[in-house]
């Protein structure tokens, strides 16, 4: 399954909007405001390749950018009432828990820190991937231990600084960082030589590189940092919500499990074994539990796929 194998696809891949204000349906339940709203607000990270990045017609395009279409599916029956809202490493959990975001599923690591008395929880994790560095070939490194005393740029406000230091202080080995605040800027830094190496999650790393046209000067190392899981964030005490966003990437990974795809979900919702016709709402049951429409997750496969669609479609 594609989820449960990213990891193994990290092994591999080694060998825009203005911001919305606050106003007052963000004292609504997110359901309800979402509802009420007509449109799915979901933070982003805008710049990332195979997560979410505009293509060259102005759609934003990524798993992230996906999954965001997913939960609109979901909970509007809809998955073109969605709003991308690019945010940053620094202001993401400020616009979430200010309510100008309904949802932030930009590519973020998921951390007892993050969650844990900060108004903000993660409700499901959507990929898996290893943290590592990226440096330019003519440097003639083939290891990260061959790396002491050299700059690294890094994303401020991120767990990506504290992996580094560990792994360096534990071998006894000095460096410096430079961080910046965005994705854009980082790669620019990089790609200019105001570092020797850049550190992030292998995908982030890989596509961004390749997506560039310089993937021929770049060598990402071998050593994986540290193991992370990606996660959707909500609100903390929007149990509603939790639930709404948990389950909607439940029956995406459901659906690949049964093999229902967009192609063939109509068959399916007709012919499908008890477990499967449940999934896509006979009976409603789980529907009700929701508070969604009977058919919310038929319209999430029907309109989006199913996780491994998903994946392939961006990331495969």
């Amino acid at each position: 399954m594609r989820l449960v194998s990213t990891i193994s696809a990290i092994s591999l891949s080694i060998c825009l909007t203005a911001p919305f204000g606050p106003s007052a349906e963000a004292a609504d339940p997110p359901l309800a405001a979402v509802r009420k709203r007509g449109v799915f607000l979901c933070g982003l990270n805008g710049q990332l390749p195979g997560f979410s990045i505009p293509d060259e017609k102005g759609e934003m395009t990524g798993i992230a950018a996906d999954l965001c279409r997913a939960v609109a599916a979901a909970t509007l029956g809809d998955a073109a009432k969605v709003k991308f809202i690019p945010v940053t490493t620094v202001n993401r959990f400020d616009m979430l828990r200010s309510g100008n975001l309904d949802l932030l599923f930009r590519n973020t690591i998921m951390t007892m820190e993050r969650v844990i008395k900060t108004g903000v929880r993660d409700a499901s994790t959507y990929y898996f991937d290893g943290q590592a560095v990226a440096v330019p070939k003519k440097l003639g490194v083939a290891s990260l231990s061959q790396m002491g005393g050299r700059r690294f740029c890094i994303l401020s406000q991120t767990p990506y600084e504290r992996s580094i230091r560990n792994w360096f202080s534990f071998r006894n080995l000095d460096y410096t960082t430079v961080t910046y605040d965005n994705q854009k800027d980082l790669y620019a830094a990089f790609f200019d030589g105001k570092c020797d190496g850049i550190t992030q999650q292998v995908s982030a790393l890989s596509t961004t590189i390749i997506s560039s046209g310089k993937a021929a000067d770049y060598l990402v190392l071998p050593e994986i940092v540290s193991n992370n899981a990606h996660g959707a964030f909500v609100r903390a005490g929007d149990d509603e919500w939790f639930d709404v966003v948990r389950w909607t990437i439940n029956a995406l990974i459901d659906a690949e499990q049964r093999e229902i795809t967009r192609a063939n979900v109509d068959s399916q919702l007709r012919t499908g074994t008890p477990e499967v016709k449940r999934l896509l709402g006979t009976p409603p049951d789980d529907a009700k539990l929701l508070g969604l429409d009977d058919k919310w997750a038929y319209n999430v496969i029907k309109q989006v796929g199913n996780y491994s669609e998903i994946f392939e479609r961006n990331l495969g």
